[in-house]
């Protein structure tokens, strides 16, 4: 249907901020809602930026055609119209981040376990949004045959590669689903705001002490 489950957007979108990547793929882009959200929290939320003159690459691939609307060519860099497992083989391009966003399902599982090693070989990290047990049978419509889920994943297949994070989620229906981040390396998170981000937004925040931090972040910086 090209969009997904709403519940665990502000997660993904809380881990890309964290992982600040200049450079992603969105595979399986359907409606666009990802490219949407990185543009809007990795470039407008912090630089104010409406000019479309984006500082960050991000491509698309969809394998069809039909979902892509003139809009996408704004908020994406590229637009490959292929199957993505192909675009992967073939390209040569890196990228900090690769989202599966509701896409490894539609794969049989060994096509969908060699999709995700080409992504840990093209991609820093990768990011997978994915429908978790044997509830969420889907079959091809007229209109989209691609649209089918051909495997059932659980969240013990991904804590077999090394470096995860997996977070569990439940739909409208409770059905269980999950958001999965791989990597070849240490899992590390950019510290964009300073060592001390959190901390100090938690005195100011909650226990009411701004006056005091905005006097002791204002020392810092004449210093």
């Amino acid at each position: 249907m090209g969009t997904s489950n709403w519940q665990n957007i502000s997660y993904n979108i809380n881990l890309v901020r964290k992982l600040n990547p200049a450079t992603i793929l969105d595979v399986g882009a359907g409606f666009g809602r990802w490219g949407i959200l990185f543009r809007e929290f990795l470039e407008i939320w912090d630089e104010n930026k409406y000019d479309g003159k984006w500082e960050r690459k991000i491509d698309a691939v969809e394998i069809y055609e039909p979902y892509i609307k003139e809009y996408h060519k704004y908020f994406y860099n590229n637009v490959y119209i292929e199957n993505a497992y192909d675009y992967l083989k073939r390209t040569r391009n890196k990228y900090d981040l690769i989202n599966l966003g509701d896409v490894v399902e539609h794969f049989t599982k060994k096509e969908g376990e060699d999709i995700i090693k080409e992504c840990l070989s093209k991609g820093k990290f990768v990011l997978i949004t994915i429908p978790i047990g044997k509830h969420w049978e889907q079959t091809p419509t007229n209109e989209n045959p691609h649209e089918e889920h051909k495997s059932i994943w659980y969240n013990n297949d991904f804590t077999k590669y090394r470096y995860h994070k997996i977070k569990s989620f439940k739909d409208q229906t409770l059905r269980n689903y999950s958001v999965v981040l791989l990597s070849n390396n240490k899992i590390k998170f950019n510290n964009r705001f300073g060592k001390y981000f959190y901390i100090k937004n938690i005195l100011k925040h909650k226990l009411g002490l701004r006056k005091i931090i905005e006097r002791y972040e204002n020392g810092k910086r004449k210093s």
